[in-house]
């Protein structure tokens, strides 16, 4: 991102930090104004990503306040926003004591539950079907690094997906793990809007609790306490399925791109759904015998 481009869009300001990910095609830097605020540029050479994220700030992120970023300006043809910054450091970043970790988790379960009602709840007819085709389209012919075992629990899930009923739907982050959850020593905020979108309901559950949530039962605990309500059996299901499939797509495109950080991550996930199956995976609910592999 070139410096016209910064004075377009954020006037006198200068760079002091790139939040950028390697390897993504999102270029993130944080910006100082002449009068000391700090801002945040983004640009995405991805469209639909770029949409996706301008949508959530401009219909969502409103009703959070300061807990997400503010839209201060859009360039649309160049796909850049110019947005808040939310105070903080990632959870994943930071260390804690054990009862600051729980409070954040709490504070995290309730941030993600005011995301969820931004807006009215729709039904989405031919999810498992839509989604089942797209992480198909994902896989390459002969779908390596996948072995044997992976590709027959992958086939049997993509099917249950596909013969999945109508799903309720609601806005939904879609990354929202600790990464993502921003801590202050006060309150959580959440950033990174570019996967959001109206989604099933449970799928925004999975990647905290694969992450995180299954390996902390007390952050589990003071998580849910703060959404308010545990996950319900229609979306541990979902869960369940969603564990292989996503993470299966995620280990052959990451593996593709040479992301090796995101196949690693995504390789342990999937071994121990795929262990694990047709138990509920792990961290939807307590794992079962394993699976003779």
């Amino acid at each position: 991102m070139n410096s016209a481009a910064i004075a377009r869009m954020a006037g006198p300001a200068e760079v002091v930090a790139d939040h950028s990910w390697p390897g993504t095609s999102t270029t993130v830097l944080r910006l100082r104004a002449a009068d000391g605020r700090q801002m945040i540029l983004k640009s995405n050479t991805s469209g639909d990503s770029f949409r996706r994220e301008l949508a959530a700030l401009t219909q969502c992120a409103p009703a959070l306040g300061a807990s997400a970023p503010q839209l201060l300006d859009v360039d649309e043809d160049a796909q850049l926003l110019l947005m808040t910054a939310v105070t903080g450091q990632p959870l994943q970043s930071l260390t804690l004591t054990s009862q600051q970790e729980r409070r954040a988790y709490e504070q995290a379960g309730a941030l993600l539950a005011r995301f969820h009602a931004t807006a009215p709840r729709t039904v989405l007819p031919a999810f498992g079907a839509e989604r089942a085709a797209y992480i198909r389209a994902q896989l390459t012919d002969g779908t390596h690094p996948l072995d044997r075992v992976d590709l027959t629990v992958l086939d049997e899930a993509l099917h249950q997906l596909e013969a999945l009923p109508p799903q309720r739907a609601q806005p939904s982050h879609l990354d929202f793990t600790s990464r993502n959850i921003l801590w202050d020593e006060a309150e959580v905020g959440v950033i990174d809007f570019e996967t959001s979108r109206y989604e099933a309901v449970g799928r925004d559950f999975l990647r905290i609790t694969q992450r995180t949530l299954y390996h902390r039962p007390d952050l589990r605990t003071a998580f849910y306490r703060g959404y308010g309500r545990e996950p319900e059996r229609a979306e541990s299901e979902l869960m369940r399925i969603c564990t292989v499939t996503d993470a299966a797509a995620i280990v052959v495109t990451a593996t593709a791109c040479g992301q090796h950080a995101f196949a690693a991550e995504a390789r342990a996930i999937l071994t121990g759904a795929v262990r694990a199956w047709p138990a509920p995976a792990p961290g939807t609910a307590i794992p079962h015998v394993r699976r003779p592999l």
